[in-house]
């Protein structure tokens, strides 16, 4: 069979067909061949050609969303979290700092300290301010929270000031001056021995006082208590000895504001119902000094009275106890408004970025 196949293929006579019929059959067979391979040959090119379009096709619509993108992107900004942070901490922290020491212990011992670290921290918001004003014309929009921190340093040391010194001198003044002060216990309000005599008790010998531990025989005389007007009511009472029956002092006296009668002789200051309360807090205010000395005088007039070194008390049980609330007001208020600066500071930062909306300007 492969002899057979092999053979060429016989004319009409049996004969192999040779010649031009022979020649031109194998040619027209290869040139078949041939063809039909270019036609494959052609359609592999043309498919790679058409992936080829597709994939350029592809390429330039990525790469034209991508341009897209970035051109629209172009002109917002991000936004930072560093100069954020930054203008949200840095003025609280000046807040509480200028707070802090106007406030508190180095107010009192050094107030040209305490000045002059507010002075520093005003010229440092107006040096910072220049410079703000400076970058918000050059940068624009990069200079948002330059100008921002010069508004609110300023804020924080103004407010940081007026806070802190009424929390200074409603608080806080009276109870240094007072631990300033010395302590007397055992003190007879009435009288006192002298060389084995019996002499009336001279207010001008505690003159130093700042907390007072009387004797347990003192009592407050509400009979002889008295009052002077001038827009508020001054009231006292002096404190004696219930045992002295003559050659009494009367140096010693309980006051208090707005809280006795004014046409009579009715005392309801401090602890005037308290029977332990048998101490005293030295009164320091200064302004209200002169008007208990007045009360005092019409006293004088009143009851037939001598008080010639007069030292005005707050009637307390406990000294001490009064003093350390008097300074936890205090504190507290300094924690109340390190809580509400912290959210005022957030709420306006907040509220500064979302209306100007500098993390979109173009």
């Amino acid at each position: 069979m492969n002899a057979a196949m092999r053979r060429p293929m016989a004319g009409p006579m049996g004969r192999p067909m040779s010649g031009p019929m022979g020649g031109s059959m194998s040619q027209g067979a290869g040139g078949v061949q041939e063809g039909l391979m270019g036609m494959h040959i052609g359609n592999v090119s043309d498919g790679i050609a058409d992936k080829e379009k597709l994939y350029g096709a592809l390429l330039e619509a990525k790469l034209a969303g991508a341009d897209e993108q970035k051109e629209a992107l172009k002109g917002k900004r991000r936004l930072n979290c560093v100069p954020i942070l930054l203008a949200f901490f840095l003025p609280w922290l000046l807040f509480l700092v200028v707070y802090a020491c106007t406030a508190f212990y180095l107010h009192y011992v050094s107030p040209t300290a305490t000045l002059l670290i507010v002075g520093i921290a005003a010229i440092f918001c107006i040096l910072f301010a220049f410079v703000a004003r400076r970058a918000w014309k050059t940068k624009g929009a990069d200079g948002f929270y330059l100008y921002y921190l010069a508004i609110a340093f300023f804020v924080a040391v103004v407010t940081g000031f007026l806070f802190g010194d009424y929390n200074f001198w409603t608080f806080m003044h009276e109870t240094y001056d007072i631990d300033h002060l010395a302590t007397y216990t055992g003190v007879n309000p009435s009288q006192q021995t002298v060389f084995g005599a019996r002499i009336p008790t001279r207010g001008g010998r505690f003159q130093d006082a700042g907390k007072v531990y009387f004797s347990h025989t003192m009592e407050l005389d509400n009979s002889r208590a008295m009052s002077f007007k001038m827009g508020d009511l001054y009231c006292v009472a002096p404190l004696v000895d219930k045992n002295c029956k003559s050659n009494c002092g009367h140096d010693f006296w309980a006051v208090g504001t707005n809280c006795c009668s004014e046409n009579a002789a009715d005392f309801r200051c401090g602890a005037y119902n308290n029977k332990r309360a048998k101490s005293g807090v030295r009164m320091v205010n200064d302004g209200a000094r002169p008007f208990y000395r007045l009360a005092v005088l019409q006293a004088e007039g009143t009851y037939n009275m001598v008080s010639n070194h007069p030292l005005f008390f707050t009637l307390t049980q406990d000294p001490v106890g009064d003093l350390r609330a008097q300074k936890r007001q205090g504190y507290k208020r300094f924690l109340i408004a390190m809580i509400v600066s912290f959210f005022v500071s957030a709420i306006a930062l907040a509220g500064t970025v979302s209306k100007t909306k500098v993390w979109e300007r173009y």
